[in-house]
């Protein structure tokens, strides 16, 4: 069933609201009272889903407002439980096998319902009063909803560009390359034709410090100059103001500027005889350079265009003769580091004595999170600065060591937006996240966040998780949304191998920005975030790794208390060595277990898929499979891997709502016929089990995926 998509704005809300208007359908015949409750329940909700979709974002919640909309998002969750449960309790008609009829001695189940529901959307409308033009109907609307919220404001950026900022941040060459391809390489203006050049990277690495660099050592050789930045909420008509004001342009005497095509019209005429030099730092969309191009004229008399961007198809949409300088860092494989021009010698080097000595460690984890990105480094030392002067007005002498030490706990604990010294860094980042033009572009690049630093993941395994989690209906939208990202530089391309694209997070700072971001949201727990004081329901939960929590007794787990029940969505990563009580998920729709899945996807690159029978091969037995079978409303099933899996029991046919089944790197022999008989099986991954001979003949249309000829073969026997 298409619909709203899942966010970390509203939740499951959406998704609830069509499940409830598709139980007042045909499909089902309900008694009186339960319609009524049904009815009041869904016009509640929609209104309650339009109000957390138009505010996200748009305003800083305090803690009030954060523990409301936690509340709104919980009731969703437990409404799509008892939805699910009332129809599993439905009984099909003797005489239409289309239909379901609700037990005549069943009350309403959704009356106990109604006193939430009601309570919860009047706190909202009280809290958060909309205006009616902003109660869009963004559940079935998406555009509607986004047009008719306004962007968050953030306060103007200026450029951050420091004292012998060449030599600090190592970016020597790029700055030669451009001077060269601007003016020449002599003293006078080598060609007169008109240039353009683009510099491309994400929010921090440099790129503004590169074109001041540029700007203030050839504006010399130019008539008129300018340089200006834009953000994405620029007004154009001030953008055009400074232009005009620092080329020197003047509005005729006793006029003013009314419009933009005024000042267009005016900078254009002055500068059409003239050899200028403009810088245009930050551009975001292509419409704010086609505005600010028309008052640029060609004139072939040496002028020059320096543009930066983070969005790559901005610098790929202008087909003018230009240089293009990409900054954004880079990783290798090979030695698991990222690489990039600048390096932490070329800042220490600029550092005063006692920032860096005393045990200053060049390979702290801190300054490897930082590593690669100008102003993160710049930062990290910013905030060892505060750390020294606090200590210091204590009287307490903190060796540089030490300092890292502290920073690198607190960006882990609170996230670089709650470490003193990051701000900048912070701000960069919050540009680039707040003009993502959709909730479901944020959604799923939060998700992207849950993966360990430097992980690597396969484009379609990432969306195919995206579509398991609701945030998009479509695996071709799911693409669409993973190139928009990797345009704005959120992704990084990093190899191919064997027809699989391997990608992972620009940046550890990036990661950890987001990070902090789901965890504000609650929207996705991980396990390494939470502490023992940590109250709220946990629905989506990462499991990645045992949390740094002072107050905690060592070797206990703060997830011995949770109420497994309650989890909707359960990802387990590799390294995470806990015991998973399967039999108690009662709710869980998506079951991810990655406890080897990148050393899998490592040895297919550097080994042919031959096997390696390491332990944690083993971390899945034919005992865990026989629980997870008992999983009734599991929906996804990924990652059921392992050398210590050589039977699907047969009662994995209970699973009615299972729709994608991803079974890989087994023993398995062969498969159940109970399989073939799943009603909503619509994926199957059955790639890389050596000892599999045979499908069975019950298997219906379902989209292998990977299908290599072996499997096509057996495909084409189970169907003879």
């Amino acid at each position: 069933m298409e619909g709203p998509p899942v966010t970390a704005a509203t939740g499951v809300l959406g998704p609830v609201v069509v499940k409830l208007g598709a139980l007042l359908g045909s499909k089902y015949k309900l008694q009186r009272q339960t319609l009524k409750d049904i009815k009041f329940i869904k016009s509640k909700l929609k209104f309650v889903h339009s109000i957390l979709w138009a505010i996200w974002g748009k305003e800083t919640l305090d803690a009030q407002s954060k523990e409301l909309k936690k509340e709104a998002l919980d009731l969703a969750d437990d409404m799509q439980d008892a939805i699910d449960d009332f129809i599993l309790t439905m009984e099909p008609s003797h005489r239409n096998k289309h239909l379901k009829i609700q037990i005549k001695i069943q009350a309403s189940p959704f009356q106990d319902f109604r006193t939430r529901v009601d309570d919860v959307s009047a706190r909202c409308r009280s809290k958060w009063k909309i205006k009616p033009a902003e109660r869009v109907c963004s559940l079935y609307s998406t555009k509607r909803a986004e047009s008719s919220i306004p962007s968050k404001l953030p306060p103007h950026r200026a450029p951050f560009v420091c004292k012998n900022a060449s030599e600090i941040i190592g970016m020597g060459r790029w700055r030669e390359d451009l001077i060269t391809y601007l003016v020449g390489e002599g003293s006078t203006m080598a060609q007169p034709q008109f240039k353009m050049a683009s510099i491309v990277g994400i929010g921090g690495v440099g790129k503004t410090t590169l074109a001041n660099l540029v700007y203030e050592e050839i504006g010399n050789k130019f008539q008129s100059r300018a340089f200006v930045s834009v953000t994405p909420t620029a007004n154009k008509k001030e953008v055009l103001t400074s232009i005009l004001q620092q080329v020197g342009a003047k509005l005729p005497a006793g006029t003013k500027a009314r419009t933009e095509e005024d000042i267009i019209h005016t900078i254009s005429n002055f500068l059409e005889d003239k050899r200028y030099l403009v810088v245009i730092d930050d551009i975001w969309h292509h419409g704010e350079w086609e505005i600010i191009s028309k008052s640029i004229p060609q004139n072939n008399l040496g002028s020059r265009i320096v543009m930066t961007t983070r969005i790559d198809s901005v610098s790929d949409d202008i087909d003018y003769n230009k240089l293009c300088i990409r900054m954004n860092p880079g990783w290798s494989f090979e030695e698991e580091r990222w690489f990039y021009g600048p390096h932490v010698q070329d800042f220490t080097a600029w550092m005063k004595p006692d920032m860096v000595g005393e045990g200053f460690d060049r390979d702290h984890p801190i300054v490897r999170m930082c590593c690669c990105l100008p102003l993160a480094l710049l930062c990290m030392f910013s905030a060892m600065a505060i750390v020294r002067e606090q200590q210091e007005q204590l009287g307490v002498h903190v060796k540089a060591r030490d300092m890292q030490d502290m920073i690198e706990k607190q960006v882990k604990k609170s996230g670089i937006q709650n470490t003193p010294g990051f701000e900048p860094l912070v701000e960069s980042l919050q540009l680039g996240y707040d003009d993502l033009p959709h909730h479901m572009l944020k959604t799923c690049l939060l998700y992207c966040s849950i993966y360990p630093q430097n992980y690597r993941f396969d484009m379609n395994d990432l969306v195919m998780r995206w579509v398991a989690e609701g945030f998009t209906y479509k695996e071709d939208t799911g693409k669409c949304y993973f190139e928009e990202l990797c345009n704005r530089g959120f992704m990084l391309h990093v190899g191919d191998s064997l027809g699989m694209s391997y990608y992972q997070m620009n940046h550890p700072m990036m990661r950890n920005f987001l990070r902090w971001k789901l965890h504000e949201d609650k929207f996705f727990t991980c396990s390494s975030d939470i502490t023992f004081a940590y109250s709220c329901q946990i629905h989506r939960l990462c499991i990645d790794d045992y949390p740094i929590d002072d107050g905690a007794a060592e070797g206990v787990d703060p997830l011995l208390g949770l109420d497994w029940s309650q989890i909707r969505s359960l990802v387990v990563f590799e390294g995470a060595k806990r015991y998973i009580p399967f039999e108690k998920l009662k709710h869980v729709r998506v079951l991810d277990l990655q406890y080897h899945q990148q050393y899998l996807e490592f040895e297919k690159v550097r080994r042919d898929y031959h096997y390696v029978n390491f332990e944690f091969g083993k971390a899945l037995g034919n005992h865990h499979v026989k629980d997870i079978c008992g999983l009734l409303r599991l929906r996804h099933l990924f990652g059921l891997d392992g050398t210590g899996i050589n039977v699907i029991p047969p009662e994995i046919g209970r699973l009615h709502y299972l729709e994608t089944l991803q079974i890989r790197f087994t023993w398995i022999t062969e498969l159940p016929s109970e399989i073939g008989d799943l009603p909503q099986l619509k994926i199957l991954d059955v790639s890389h089990n050596k000892k599999l001979a045979k499908l069975p003949r019950e298997m219906g249309p379902t989209t292998f995926r990977d299908p290599g000829p072996e499997l096509q073969q057996m495909a084409q026997k189970a169907a003879s």
